[in-house]
């Protein structure tokens, strides 16, 4: 229950109750992918499947959670950033091919496009996390809450863009960067995070359709954000 406008859906006392334990799983998730992530930087052998790997057990304890509380609005969740992974390869292609700035063959395994096979698991993961945080954040601090949504984006994931090299997943050249990680990248992530946490408001609607049409704009936003973000930076001078 993130939407602003909460007179226009009939949320149950039950589906009002889920929101605190769903933030709280949210949050464990990051924290456990925070931790993971350190950790997997440890591992000489780490690769494509440590990545694979997480996203599974991130995908079990989501599907477990909306399995048993009954938690609709967790089940939308999913759809959502699965479609949003799925159109992200976009992005990734555009960041590969365009930019010539991405490279994956550090991580091996099997690719989907220009992307690793896991890499729309990652997506739908982040994406449903600033979806239910962002979301959170708006409902308590309004407009504010949306740029600190942005705010935590621009650490949280580009903290995933810089240890990717040492977990061996992908890495960055060509371009101006903070230590590993490009700064059109950095920034083209504080606007991603404002665009999902929007995106909760349409998944919050109970509608199917709004929560594919939610998946689908969030995905493509990614592209536009980073295309933004990369003219930006370029404009600059870096």
């Amino acid at each position: 229950m993130n939407n602003p406008d909460l007179e226009e859906v009939d949320f149950t006392p039950e589906e009002i109750a889920l929101i605190r334990p769903r933030l709280q799983v949210i949050l464990f998730t990051i924290f456990l992918n925070i931790i993971a992530v350190i950790i997997f930087t440890f591992l000489p052998w780490s690769d494509w499947r440590t990545g694979m790997a997480l996203n599974l057990v991130d995908n079990a304890i989501l599907i477990a959670f909306a399995l048993i509380r009954r938690d609709g609005m967790m089940g939308r969740l999913l759809l959502y950033g699965l479609i949003v992974g799925f159109v992200e390869l976009i992005a990734d292609a555009w960041i590969v091919d365009y930019t010539g700035t991405l490279d994956y063959a550090l991580g091996g395994g099997p690719m989907i496009w220009r992307s690793p096979l896991w890499m729309p698991f990652a997506w739908e993961v982040v994406a449903i996390q600033f979806a239910v945080l962002g979301g959170w954040l708006i409902d308590k601090y309004g407009s504010k809450g949306l740029y600190l949504a942005g705010l935590i984006g621009a650490i949280n994931i580009p903290f995933y863009e810089e240890l990717a090299l040492k977990t061996h997943w992908w890495a960055y050249s060509g371009c101006a960067m903070l230590l590993h990680t490009p700064y059109f990248i950095i920034l083209g992530e504080f606007f991603i995070a404002m665009v999902f946490a929007v995106c909760c408001r349409f998944v919050d609607t109970k509608r199917w359709s709004e929560t594919i049409g939610a998946g689908f704009m969030g995905g493509i936003f990614i592209l536009l954000c980073y295309a933004f973000a990369f003219s930006l930076i370029e404009a600059a001078g870096l």
